[in-house]
């Protein structure tokens, strides 16, 4: 059965010459491929390269021009070469150069010496071209959200009940929708058609594209996606079945709900498991005690002691809005600016930053993050919110344009505009009986308002979603994941079926198995990519480290080996959670 697509029809064969770009004073054809030193990168490790590869704008118009993906690379150090790994960060909107020019060696360690760590920015995004330039400039981007929702977030009241929460929030539901359209509008009078070319859909076909420039024409893909990433895996083993290889995907968005539900209707079943990984954060505090968290105040404090005292504090916010007259940008710290503004993580940062509204909620996301999260949080609890709100600030400095929105708005089918009555409903049911932190998520996950997206997309995969895989894949969800919940990626492989899909399961907190390490989870990715080896059914990992250090992991009983991949991989989440 062909994918259900929206375009014209695919074109039986792409020459490799029939558009060209000028880049540096050199013109390049379609199907060319650079590499060169890093030297714009001073965190790059030795022996990384960065390039770019040559690639039809559109798959189905061979007129339409050229599209440049930017690369990274990091050798194979092994003799024994067994081709190519891409590697995505997640977002939409994160670059993911980097984990090859800079975290290569440690993706090396989890998947194999033998193949080469592939990063790349996905289209419109990094240093790809065409960017995705809706303003002028990112201050542009900054003036034009700074202090609105799109900033601050929705100010949520205590009592969900109360009428005059739900007024004050469709107000504020009116005011994100002219928002989400007016940025749309400057989106389409600045980019025009160009925008058409930015969806997953389309990565996955430079993705196969550029395998063949690597690898040969009959090399299979290998893949490992994280967050989003994932959602990158499943359309990849779906569009191509007959070309997968090894591919991974960890931390599993569901990707018939991102490609066919509304955003505002996400959280319902995206949240599962979030309110758990809060009072969890707030329990291992208890259990680090005083030395080792900021928000313990006693050594015979409780998780539920501790989670009342945050609880008060950001509710009251609602109320009384905390002055914070010392941060890098005077202002406020209000209910929901608390509930999310950026906290401390490096990659996910990249992309959280584009809305400029994740605290609490992004600790949550990296447990790493835990003792400084609670360092900053009781601070604020004090009386002084400064961390806070310089993470806050912080994030809006960061602010790039609308990558993100470009590629999630591209992918979403297309659907009646809900009104603001039924966008704030369906978010009370969730803030009452999902998680407090629904309505936090539609700003600090910015693919609201696609509605009034202003092209349409070239093509939108729509399935199938269960095409039998040449290879099987292997599927990868931590027990307590606040953002990608472990029942997504149970989905995933249930529609995958048992023949083209395995999951393994690490019990753990945090987005992503790399949010904490696990020697059982890494041997098994090893294995896979290694020796083709799938984890047995039901297998599932402990993870060697705890948030907190009086609980780390005792590493005097490794095997030397294992004290090595150990500190690799701790390096690993390092880089990406920061």
């Amino acid at each position: 059965m062909r994918p259900q697509v929206l375009g014209l029809p695919r074109l039986a064969a792409i020459p490799l010459l029939w558009a060209t770009t000028c880049h540096g004073g050199s013109t390049y054809g379609i199907g060319d491929i650079q590499w060169s030193p890093c030297t714009g990168d001073p965190d790059a490790v030795p022996g990384a390269e960065c390039g770019f590869a040559i690639v039809p704008l559109d798959y189905f118009n061979a007129g339409a021009g050229v599209a440049r993906i930017a690369l990274g690379r990091y050798n194979a150090t092994s003799s024994t070469r067994k081709g190519s790994v891409f590697v995505n960060p997640g977002g939409p909107g994160a670059p993911g150069v980097a984990l090859a020019t800079e975290s290569g060696p440690f993706f090396q360690q989890l998947i194999g010496e033998e193949y080469d760590i592939i990063g790349f920015d996905p289209r419109g995004i990094g240093q790809t071209q065409p960017a995705t330039q809706c303003y002028p400039s990112p201050a542009a981007r900054l003036a034009f959200i700074a202090n609105t929702v799109l900033d601050r977030g929705y100010d949520v009241a205590p009592d969900l009940n109360d009428p005059f929460n739900r007024y004050h929030l469709i107000q504020t539901q009116r005011d994100a929708d002219g928002l989400y359209k007016s940025q749309f509008e400057i989106c389409g009078q600045t980019m025009g058609e160009g925008l058409r070319y930015m969806g997953t859909s389309t990565v996955v076909r430079d993705i196969d594209f550029i395998t063949t420039l690597l690898d040969g024409k009959d090399a299979l893909i290998n893949f490992y996606g994280l967050s989003y990433g994932s959602a990158i895996g499943q359309y990849l083993v779906n569009m191509f079945p007959e070309r997968v290889g090894h591919v991974v995907i960890d931390g599993v968005l569901d990707a018939v709900s991102w490609a066919t539900v509304p955003s505002y209707k996400w959280e319902r079943t995206f949240l599962v498991y979030t309110d758990d990984v809060y009072k969890l954060f707030m329990s291992e505090c208890a259990k680090a005690g005083p030395s080792q968290c900021a928000l313990a105040k006693a050594v015979n404090d409780t998780g539920e002691d501790i989670l009342a005292r945050v609880e008060d504090f950001v509710n009251n916010l609602y109320y009384e809005p905390l002055p914070v007259p010392s941060a890098t940008a005077p202002g406020i710290l209000t209910n929901g600016r608390a509930r999310g503004i950026p906290s401390h993580s490096s990659v996910y940062r990249q992309y959280l930053r584009l809305s400029a509204s994740v605290y609490i909620l992004n600790a949550l996301i990296s447990p790493t993050s835990w003792p400084d999260a609670a360092h900053d949080i009781a601070q604020a609890l004090s009386g002084n919110g400064t961390a806070m709100l310089n993470a806050d600030n912080e994030g809006l400095q960061e602010t790039k344009d609308l990558e993100r929105s470009a590629v999630s708005c591209n992918d979403a089918r297309p659907f009646a505009p809900p009104t603001p009555q039924q966008v704030i409903d369906e978010q009370l049911y969730d803030q009452a009986h999902v998680s407090r932190f629904s309505l936090a998520t539609v700003t600090s996950e910015p693919d609201a308002g696609c509605q009034f997206w202003p092209v349409t997309s070239l093509e939108r995969f729509q399935g199938p979603w269960n095409r039998t895989l040449k290879n099987p894949m292997l599927i990868i969800s931590n027990t307590l994941d606040p953002a990608t919940p472990l029942t997504s990626g149970q989905r995933a492989q249930e529609r995958q079926g048992n023949h083209s899909a395995r999951l393994l399961i690490q019990d753990g907190p945090g987005h992503t198995s790399l949010a904490l390490p696990s020697l059982c989870k890494s041997k098994a990715v090893r294995a896979y990519f290694v020796n083709d080896t799938l984890p047995a059914v039901g297998t599932i990992c402990p993870v060697d480290a705890s948030p907190f250090p009086n609980a780390t992991a005792n590493t005097q009983a490794m095997s030397q080996a294992d004290q090595e991949l150990l500190q690799g991989l701790v390096r690993l989440t390092d880089a990406i959670f920061g």
